[in-house]
């Protein structure tokens, strides 16, 4: 799997969009497993719904979409339950020509959440979206170890917030502050 992990406001991620969208179009679908195989999908990435919401407390639980060539029809997978009837999965097992974006965010005022935009995928529609969104972030982000800050969330470090992964980790595992003159 190929990823670029981050922390970003709803604001910092506005000129990353505008970046990645104008080497789109791209679409963006909800991935989950579903009640139903209708899926949500949106035509631009500033109309997510959870974009400016509070994120979950850890990254793997926040809302992830899948980012696909505009045209494309997002491919759902039926999912026999044991207890019986059927869910619905997003993802990008039946959607090779996709990458996955995670925006995470602020959990609380004082925590941040990151974020992250990723493939498991080679064909040339899924290197172009990752592409799109990880040149972007590396472009309009600042690095801080292995992560890409964004300008708002790197002053939210100068000012304290955590940046981490999981509200419930140890501090150990957040984003440290470089050290002036680092």
């Amino acid at each position: 799997m190929t990823q670029r992990q981050f922390f970003a406001t709803a604001s910092d991620l506005q000129p990353v969009f505008e970046r990645a969208e104008a080497k789109g179009p791209f679409s963006y679908a909800l991935t989950g497993l579903f009640d139903s195989p209708q899926t949500k999908a949106f035509p631009s990435a500033p109309l997510l719904p959870s974009l400016g919401q509070p994120a979950a407390s850890q990254s793997h639980a926040c809302a992830t979409y899948l980012i696909t060539p505009a045209a494309a029809e997002v491919r759902i997978r039926p999912i026999p339950q044991v207890a019986g009837g059927v869910k619905y999965a997003v993802d990008q097992l039946e959607n090779p020509d996709s990458a996955t974006f995670t925006h995470g965010g602020l959990f609380t005022p004082g925590i941040l959440i990151s974020g992250r935009i990723a493939t498991a995928s080679t064909t040339p529609a899924a290197k172009k979206a990752y592409a799109a969104f990880s040149d972007a972030i590396g472009a309009l982000f600042a690095r801080i170890n292995a992560f890409y800050v964004g300008p708002e969330a790197h002053e939210l470090l100068q000012q304290g917030c955590r940046l981490t992964f999981n509200a419930a980790a140890s501090r150990d595992y957040d984003l440290e502050r470089p050290r002036a003159g680092a």
